[in-house]
């Protein structure tokens, strides 16, 4: 392939990508914010939201370009195609990021007691001035998973979920999360059953001393990994006796900053965007010389 052609098509299949790239990216970002505004299918999880789908969009990406990868070379091929669908993927992760955050609600009262529980449910985020938890009832649960890693290692998570309801709101819980992690594959079983006794004996309870001067809330959807958290608060005792579980608001405690805005996002994007484009234009600039990318003749 003469050098003005292999230009040509380099810049053909950088030109096609970044006009792809941007209008998925566009009309996925339009999709989220519309999502999270109209509270669309809200117990699809939000890890199918924001990862898998983009991880589709960006195999959707590398489909729309096939007939522009038949001038490349065999062995040049999956490299470009894998650059293109990573970049895209990233492009689309941030792109959903920033539109979930510019939709965030994030409400601000000085007590709980004056929202219906109903109100509290359409927020995303709640800052309340003074909260009185009942530290006195507190439930919590244990979960532990197996996590592989590369080169046949693993790690296992110790996560325990802890829940304390309000003294003045019926069916409202505080919540907390914390997590240990341990080696797995060469562990022992009574090592493990020491871990996850320490970590209960050290965790259990400390949700009482949180919660008092706790001020910013998550407020926790269908869509959020709630389900450990509902677990844990049907079976507390309450002063307002038992709460159906579909009737629970639960409130995970959070620092105003867990609210970043789409500035950092922005950034992310554009260094995806930036660094994926210069890799691949180097990529497909390789002159003949040193094993060029595309095929001597264009099909």
């Amino acid at each position: 392939m003469k050098s003005i052609e292999r230009k040509t098509v380099a810049f053909t299949i950088l030109g096609k990508t970044l006009l792809y790239v941007v209008a998925i990216a566009m009309a996925f970002a339009l999709i989220v914010w519309a999502w999270e505004k109209y509270d669309w299918l809200p117990f699809v999880k939000n890890i199918l939201r924001g990862v898998v789908i983009p991880m589709l969009l960006g195999g959707l990406l590398v489909l729309l370009l096939r007939r522009d990868f038949r001038a490349i070379k065999d062995k040049w091929k999956p490299f470009v195609m894998f650059v293109i669908f990573l970049t895209g993927t990233l492009v689309f992760v941030n792109a959903g990021i920033i539109a979930q955050e510019a939709s965030a609600k994030v409400m601000r009262v000085g007590s709980i007691t004056t929202l219906s529980n109903e109100e509290i449910r359409r927020a995303d985020y709640l800052q309340i001035d003074r909260v009185e938890p009942d530290t006195s009832s507190y439930n919590g649960l244990l979960d532990d998973a197996v996590i592989p890693y590369r080169r046949g290692s693993s790690h296992i998570n110790f996560v325990l979920y802890q829940v304390c309801p309000l003294k003045d709101k019926k069916g409202v819980f505080l919540c907390t999360r914390t997590k240990e992690t341990h080696p797995y594959r060469m562990s022992s079983k009574n090592q493990l059953r020491q871990w996850r006794a320490d970590f209960i004996d050290r965790e259990n309870g400390t949700i009482k001393s949180v919660a008092p001067s706790a001020h910013f809330f998550k407020v926790l959807h269908p869509s959020d990994h709630f389900e450990p958290y509902q677990a844990a608060a049907a079976n507390c005792t309450t002063p307002h006796g038992a709460i159906n579980p579909e009737h629970l608001v639960l409130l995970e405690i959070r620092q105003p900053d867990a609210v970043k805005g789409w500035a950092d996002n922005v950034l992310y994007l554009l260094c995806s965007l930036l660094v994926g484009f210069s890799v691949l234009a180097i990529t497909l600039m390789r002159t003949e010389a040193v094993d060029g990318v595309f095929e001597h003749q264009i099909p």
